[in-house]
């Protein structure tokens, strides 16, 4: 299963699509095999999510980190579609 750190980004202009996860739960839990972590803190954001769940299901504009507070967004190589 691999661990990914997101890219910390900028806070968005609008709140409109942030997932904002309770402390000690995650935004996404999939069924995939995919954990992405916080890219500052390293805090567990998406536990198990497959591209096809972050992409597709549950498309996010960010995730905002219950720990450090800092805004994720996946990494710039997992946006671009596989085929």
């Amino acid at each position: 299963m691999p661990q990914k750190d997101m890219s910390v980004i900028d806070a968005p202009a609008s709140m409109d699509g942030v997932l904002i996860p309770e402390p000690g739960t995650y935004a996404l839990e999939g069924e995939g095999d995919i954990t992405y972590r916080c890219g500052s803190c390293k805090t567990r954001l998406l536990s198990n999510v497959s591209h096809f769940d972050v992409m597709h299901d549950h498309p996010f504009t960010a995730v905002k980190c219950p720990k450090c507070g800092k805004f994720n967004d996946l990494p710039p190589e997992d946006k671009h579609h596989h085929h």
